[in-house]
């Protein structure tokens, strides 16, 4: 049974992987990749690059977003955020995701994947926790039948993280609570696609839960979907 998936962050290091795991899975037929310049680097008879203006997002978005069974975002500013504007900061974390949320869910998409951060909490007294705390809460508004949100902490094998870390973090999980473990980019693409996967063909089968449905996961919750072995496959 296969679907649709539209996705947004696929230059990034998490949403390039989401990008390269749709292209060789064949359950996903039609993969509509939204980027805000031209790219050769995910050439596939089955993707589609969509090029747009980020403040135009959810206008320009809609007309490929028809048909849509998937929407999947790993796009965000990460560490970058405390050199940023707080308003700037919003508009990239809040307000460019939930404009692709509204956009896929217009088009037809009843499942969303969406990446923020551990420790996401609104009420938080740590700006950018906060900030990603009122991310979920953004997405949740557009009412997906599923909604994953992925909190990863360090996420190893990114371009932005010291590469010692991807040594040392790993040595140090015995010494910290599960959902602050680091996690391989590539493990958490994974995490992302299967889950939103196993949701579709739950509801294409009839076997989902009726209504909305959120699920937050944490290092443990995306833990089963890992390849032990393949984490640093490009």
């Amino acid at each position: 049974m296969q679907y649709s998936v539209v996705v947004l962050g696929a230059t990034g290091n998490v949403g390039g992987r989401i990008v390269q795991l749709l292209i060789k899975n064949p359950l996903c037929k039609k993969l509509v990749v939204i980027t805000r310049r031209n790219t050769d680097v995910f050439a596939a008879p089955k993707v589609f690059n969509v090029v747009v203006n980020m403040d135009r997002i959810e206008e320009e978005v809609a007309p490929y977003a028809q048909g849509v069974d998937v929407a999947l975002a790993a796009f965000g500013v990460g560490k970058s955020s405390a050199k940023m504007p707080e308003e700037e900061v919003r508009k990239i974390e809040i307000g460019y995701p939930e404009a692709f949320c509204r956009a896929a869910k217009a088009g037809g998409a009843r499942v969303c994947g969406v990446m923020t951060a551990a420790g996401a909490n609104p009420k938080s007294g740590m700006k950018y926790a906060k900030i990603i705390g009122e991310k979920e809460k953004a997405v949740e508004s557009v009412k997906f039948d599923f909604l994953g949100i992925y909190r990863p902490a360090v996420i190893l094998g990114n371009a932005n993280t010291p590469s010692v870390l991807n040594y040392l973090m790993p040595l140090l999980h015995w010494a910290m609570p599960s959902k602050y473990h680091s996690i391989h980019r590539n493990d958490l693409a994974r995490a992302m696609v299967a889950q939103s996967e196993q949701a579709f063909l739950a509801m294409a089968q009839g076997n989902a839960p009726k209504g909305t449905t959120v699920k937050i996961l944490e290092y443990k919750d995306m833990e089963p979907f890992f390849i032990k072995g393949e984490r640093d496959e490009p």
